[in-house]
This record gives structure tokens, C-alpha cells and sequence, in this order.
């Protein structure tokens, strides 16, 4: 059987013990409002690549989905904030990303649905309107109003909200604004990734996993990714890449032996990755160390900063996972799940005709694929993939793994920056 088949077979044997684990959890770390996960399913491990604590693409998901995120999120809002009436939503500021400002309206209707009072604020240095619309895919504006401080509250000219909810990862800052306010803020603006290490995450995500193996009796490492931090590469340098290269040579032979004992007739590879950053930038993937010695202009380029400009020092090299999901067209694809606190609210398929199965698919190209739950007919006949319960689970795992890195980052102090 293939890992995929035994994780769901062994999920629906433990239920019980899994669901009363996820109980214990989440009632241990403060697990965030929202986040989107990205899992690699291939025909010798199943497991996250990245966890999104902003996630920017409710515009994927299909009609049913959205339905279901309205009815978590007033769950939650009701439970942690009985008071709330009003929420104010806080954006990146993609002016002419029409794709992400559909995001935002889709968002903003699935609060909404629920008979919350929704509106749209900037906060950023460089926005001067007191309100400015932009225009989304669907061809909708989105109005969005500057926020500003006001004592110990943030308000914008269209009102004083109850509720920020921040739909901004702050990659390169931590806003003064969204601090020392009184009003609640969903996620914490701590856990911007200014703050976040991909290496922390992984690390509590792979902790996780083994306790959820040995829950399930199964091998811990079908459901880990092995993830090493490497400090201060500049890629631009020769001494660095060479350093760089050791550890993944270092790497390679590790998990050569491991796939050995497993059994994989499987030659492992890497990816290299910020160790800050989002959006699939400054990401690339290696077969052996030479390729890192010998990084040519174009990848030394694409390592050298991650979003906003913010240069690139400190990287995770991580074991690379194939996918095995492709469509018929031929496209490589992968399950992204949604999740509003650690309960999947949905999914859907990312997909690259131009990419093979062993490369990263958030790039230039992707597009996005309904998916479904098991049991929806209607989904199976318009050609979508189901979401399996191993997707749900693992997926969960790695959102609570998101709550471990927000209390370490709370423990240490927070965000460390005070930029306005």
C-alpha cells in the first residue's frame, strides 16, 4: 500500500485517540485564526512544505468551501470575542495584484455572510489616501480606507472596528500601529514573517508528526520533512556556496542511507528556501552539491532577496518531495488546505503545466483546481480531487505547529522592531 492509503486506513482506526491529541493541543498553544498549508503527496511520504499564517488565496476556494469558513470563523469569533460586531480587515498592499484583491473580497463576503460589519485598512508608510479602491480579478472594487492611531485604538474614517484581522505576513517590519492596542488582533502581529524561521516551524511540525506516528503505529518519517538551517549564506559569495554546498552534500548521503533502509528506489534531492519568506521566492531546488559550487548568475539572482526586497542570509535546505498528484493536461500538482484554527475549512490544487514533479510549483504559471470532500458527488463529476483525511490531518499538524511558534516568539519578546 501506498503511504497515502495507509495514513487514511490508520486515521480512520484512531480516530478516537487522534481527535482527543488535537484536543490536548490546542487547548496547550495559542493556535492562530487562520493559515493555508502546502503538502507534497508522493508514493513514499505525504507532508507540509509550507504554512501560510495569512493565507492569500480564499478566492481558490469553491462556493461549499467558502460556506464552511463562514461558519468556522463565527464559531470562533463568537466563542473568543462574544462582543465583536465589527472587524476590520488588514491587506497587503498589492496595488495592481487583482488576484490577491479578490482574495480580500472573497474574504471579506465570508465574514460578512455571517453578519459581521467588514471593512478594508492599510497600514503602510506608503499609502496617503484616507480611502482608495482597487479592483479585483472578477473585475469588483475593493474599497480600503488608511488606518490610523488613535490613543490606544486603531480606527479608519469609515469607523472604529471591534476586531483586526491582518491578512499581511509584515515580511520586512513589525508595525507600530497594530501595537499596544486595545482591540484584539487575529493572527498576532508577532507572528509576521520579520519574526517567523521556517526551521522553527519545521521543527515543532516534525516533533509533532512523530507523536502523531506513533499514535497511527506507522514510520514517523512517511509524514516528516527533514529541514537544516544554514546561518549567514551570502550566495553571491564563493565561500559561502561552497559552505552551503557541504551541507547539502552532508544531507544528500543522510538521506541516501535512510531511503536505502526504506526501501525507496529513489535517488533524494533538496530544495534551498529562505528561511524568512513567502510567495515561493528565493526558493531553489538541487540534485547534489555542485549545483550549489557552481550556481550560475540567474540562480545566484534568484537567491539574493525574498519578497520586498529583503536580502536573503539565512536559508533552510530542505529534503525535496515529488509529487505524485498530476492531471490529465500533465500538470504537476499539489493540495494547498485551509484552515481556521486547525479545523480544514477546505482546499484546493495548485498546479504548473510548466513545472516538473520534482519543482516548485508557487511560481510564475500556477494555476488552481477545485477540490472536494469524500461523499460529494457533485465534486467527483466536475473532475475536482478529493481532500483526503491523511490532507485534513497532517494539515492540522502543522497549523498547531504554527501555535508552538507563537508562543516562543511571544516567551522571547515579540517583535523586536519598532518601525511605525
Amino acid at each position: 500500500m501506498k503511504p497515502l492509503e495507509i495514513l487514511n486506513e490508520r486515521i480512520s482506526e484512531k480516530k478516537m485517540e487522534l481527535e482527543s491529541w488535537i484536543t490536548v493541543q490546542t487547548e496547550k498553544v495559542l493556535v492562530p485564526l487562520y493559515t493555508s498549508v502546502d503538502l507534497r503527496v508522493s508514493d513514499y511520504k505525504i507532508a507540509p512544505v509550507d504554512t501560510n499564517v495569512f493565507p492569500a488565496g480564499f478566492n481558490n476556494l469553491s462556493e461549499r468551501f467558502r460556506d464552511h469558513a463562514s461558519e468556522l470563523f463565527k464559531d470562533y469569533i463568537v466563542r473568543k470575542y462574544p462582543k465583536v460586531k465589527s472587524i476590520l480587515i488588514i491587506p497587503e498592499l498589492n496595488t495592481r495584484n487583482q488576484f490577491y484583491w479578490e482574495n480580500i473580497s472573497v474574504l471579506k463576503s465570508i465574514l460578512e455572510k455571517v453578519d459581521y460589519k467588514v471593512q478594508v485598512g492599510i497600514v503602510s508608510d506608503d499609502f496617503y489616501h484616507d480611502e482608495m479602491s482597487f479592483k479585483a480579478l472578477d473585475g469588483k472594487e475593493v474599497l480600503v480606507y488608511k488606518v490610523i492611531k488613535d490613543g490606544h485604538r486603531v480606527v479608519t474614517t469609515a469607523g472604529d472596528p471591534d476586531l483586526i484581522l491582518i491578512n499581511n505576513d509584515f515580511s520586512d517590519k513589525c508595525p507600530k500601529t497594530l501595537r499596544d492596542i486595545v482591540q484584539p488582533v487575529e493572527p498576532p502581529v508577532e507572528i509576521g514573517w520579520h519574526t517567523r524561521k521556517k526551521s522553527v516551524h519545521f521543527e515543532y511540525y516534525n516533533k509533532l508528526a512523530r507523536e502523531v506516528a506513533d499514535i497511527l503505529d506507522i514510520d514517523p518519517a512517511i509524514i516528516s520533512i527533514k529541514t537544516v538551517p544554514e546561518e549567514g549564506v551570502n550566495f553571491d559569495s564563493p565561500e559561502d556556496r561552497v559552505r552551503a554546498a557541504k551541507c547539502v552534500e552532508s544531507i544528500l548521503d543522510e538521506l541516501s542511507e535512510e531511503y536505502k533502509k526504506r526501501g525507496i528506489d529513489y535517488d533524494p534531492y533538496l530544495f534551498l528556501k529562505s528561511n524568512s519568506g513567502t510567495y515561493g521566492m528565493a526558493v531553489m531546488s538541487v540534485k547534489d552539491a555542485e549545483g550549489v559550487r557552481s550556481l550560475n548568475s540567474e540562480g545566484r539572482k534568484r537567491m539574493r532577496v525574498s519578497k520586498g526586497g529583503k536580502p536573503v542570509r539565512d536559508i533552510v535546505i530542505q529534503e525535496g518531495i515529488p509529487t505524485s498528484l498530476t492531471l490529465s493536461s500533465g500538470a504537476s500538482a499539489e493540495p494547498v488546505i485551509y484552515l481556521v484554527e486547525a479545523q480544514a475549512v477546505g482546499g484546493f490544487l495548485r498546479l504548473n503545466k510548466s513545472k516538473n514533479t520534482l519543482e516548485n510549483l508557487n511560481t510564475r504559471g500556477m494555476e488552481f483546481s477545485d477540490m472536494y470532500l469524500p461523499g460529494d458527488e457533485s465534486g467527483s463529476e466536475n473532475g475536482g480531487a478529493v481532500i483526503s483525511p491523511a490532507y485534513k490531518l497532517l494539515a492540522c499538524v502543522a497549523s498547531i505547529a504554527t501555535g508552538y511558534e507563537i508562543e516562543k516568539i511571544l516567551e522571547e519578546g515579540g517583535c523586536q522592531e519598532e518601525v511605525s
